[in-house]
């Protein structure tokens, strides 16, 4: 076995070893002599050392630091670099890294908007789109190659692109669009990789009290698009589709769409608004698009950016309550509890993560942490006061007692 030693931080007398193994998810087969990055994300992504894999796809990095709470493995394969979020937690820890073929065929894809944000800001209307991305191939691939990016709607009026990246990982990571041959029309190039990637973007418009007319020719099928404004007197109304009731989602009044067919059109009408509305999430810190590279969000100057990113962390914190299995109506009251606690954890934990590699401004991963625990603490008492479910037996028994 080829194996490079790794120190992370030299002079450092306590250090841990970690174990992994490189495999290919599209084949089950192990990925041998293949090279694994070690990346510090606190630290300018810096690669801070290379393992790399026996013939079994087996890697070994020996004295890291066990100080670093957090670092990136990476794995270039096929053209496709790969990124686990690793938390050593132990003095031995296990990784697993899983690569893919790839293909540029997108029968296996499905796509929705979750977030379709207005927001007025004088004679500008600013709007953020994120957009979920499933790719459900069988066996397991990721997307990529000629041909193979997202399509992406953006109206030939706009004034500006203030902001665009894409996350797989619990990252956003910013891209560039790449125009296309059909005005309004651009290209995301990215690896979508088996599994959720959200693709957000924000832009800006000229904005009058007359209002403004967004018309998008659908480029996907969606499964879902959720409309809303941020300030509650600003109009939303549609000539193509019935927008229905409004509901309460994430703290917003918004419309829901659903199945919508590639062939719809969505046609919006904005008007009014207050021309200096300033919601909760206004300045706070956000983030600079520097390329193809991690957003941080230390700088101060692009709302746009930090409300897309406001939005994205919402979105992604919330998804591990519609990931459980088991529909929370066909459970009893204390599984239903344990199920929605369990996910609550879940979701603080990703929050965290979010917070550490300086994805999330302090002030939002304050407040929604805060939230969560709030929330959190509400359900463990709940659980307490049910005590815990007795077994079917127990209960015969009880029942019989009772009767004697």
């Amino acid at each position: 076995m080829v194996l490079i030693a790794l120190t992370l931080l030299a002079g450092r007398a306590s250090a841990r070893e970690i174990r992994g193994k490189v495999t290919n998810g599209t084949t089950g087969q192990p990925v041998g002599l293949t090279r694994v990055a070690v990346v510090d994300p606190r630290h300018g992504m810096a690669t801070t050392g290379e393992i790399q894999t026996d013939a079994k796809g087996v890697f070994v990095a020996s004295n890291v630091d066990d100080t670093i709470s957090m670092f990136l493995l990476q794995v270039n394969y096929e053209g496709v670099t790969y990124t686990e979020i690793f938390k050593p937690g132990a003095e031995n820890t296990e990784a697993q890294i899983d690569v893919y073929d790839t293909t540029t065929a997108w029968d296996d894809v499905r796509v929705s908007l979750p977030h379709f944000m207005a927001r007025r800001s004088n004679d500008t209307l600013s709007v953020d789109r994120i957009f979920f991305v499933t790719n459900q191939t069988k066996p397991p691939r990721t997307i990529t190659g000629q041909g193979a990016g997202f399509r992406l709607y953006i109206p030939k009026d706009h004034l500006q692109i203030t902001s665009l990246f894409v996350n797989s990982i619990g990252v956003p990571i910013t891209i560039t669009p790449r125009p296309t041959e059909t005005p309004g029309v651009f290209t995301v190039d990215y690896a979508f990789k088996p599994g959720d990637t959200q693709i957000g973007v924000s832009f800006d418009v000229a904005y009058s009290d007359t209002g403004y007319a967004y018309t998008e020719p659908l480029q996907y099928p969606l499964d879902e698009a959720v409309v809303m404004a941020e300030d509650p007197t600003m109009e939303v109304t549609s000539a193509t589709l019935d927008l229905g009731k409004l509901e309460e989602i994430r703290g917003f009044e918004a419309y829901r769409l659903t199945s919508l067919p590639r062939s719809a059109i969505l046609a919006l009408r904005f008007r009014g608004g207050q021309a200096k509305f300033e919601a909760a999430a206004s300045g706070r810190e956000a983030s600079r698009d520097t390329g193809h590279e991690i957003v941080t969000v230390r700088d101060i100057g692009m709302s746009a950016s930090v409300a897309l990113i406001a939005g994205f962390t919402l979105l992604l914190v919330l998804a591990t309550a519609f990931a459980t299995k088991s529909p929370l109506a066909e459970m009893d009251g204390t599984a239903a509890l344990t199920t929605r606690r369990n996910a609550l954890l879940g979701r603080i934990a990703k929050l965290d993560d979010l917070f550490e590699m300086g994805t999330v401004p302090e002030p939002l991963y304050r407040e929604k942490r805060g939230e969560l625990v709030e929330t959190l603490a509400r359900i463990i008492y709940q659980i307490d006061k049910l005590g815990p479910k007795k077994s079917k037996p127990e209960r015969e028994r009880k029942g019989s007692a009772d009767e004697r």
